[in-house]
């Protein structure tokens, strides 16, 4: 049963990496201007955009309360409902305090998701097994 959980938490962290480098690969390019202008004129990145947001925000919902309390600087809980912002028709409306999430606070989020698989893969290399406890 701890390996399965060990095993779950290690593919919602792995899933979280990727979606966020994604984020960013996505917004790279992007000024205020270009993120603004968005929804209309780059649909494309508009909907990968949406759909990699909702993915770390469903993902960081699930993961334990000890990993979580281990990176107090990351703002967790607006994570968490950020599929409520994106999916329900809001996410145009708040693309300004979305580009300064991306900006300012996915990168805390990500820093905080690399440690957390070095640390798992440490572990699991000693013969230990993370307990995340919810």
């Amino acid at each position: 049963m701890k390996r399965a959980r060990y095993e779950a938490t290690r593919g919602r962290l792995e899933g979280v990496r990727v979606a966020a480098e994604d984020v960013l690969a996505f917004t790279a390019e992007l000024d205020e201007a270009g993120f603004a202008a968005l929804p209309a004129a780059d649909r494309r990145t508009f909907r990968a955009l949406k759909d990699a947001l909702i993915e770390i925000g469903e993902v960081v919902h699930e993961l334990p309360s000890d990993l979580v309390a281990r990176h107090p600087s990351v703002d967790w809980r607006g994570w968490a409902g950020l599929p409520d912002v994106v999916s329900h028709h809001r996410f145009g409306a708040e693309l300004p305090r979305l580009q300064l999430a991306v900006i300012d606070e996915l990168p805390a989020l990500l820093t905080a998701v690399t440690a957390e698989l070095a640390r798992s893969g440490e572990d699991h290399a000693n013969g230990q097994t993370a307990r995340p406890e919810k």
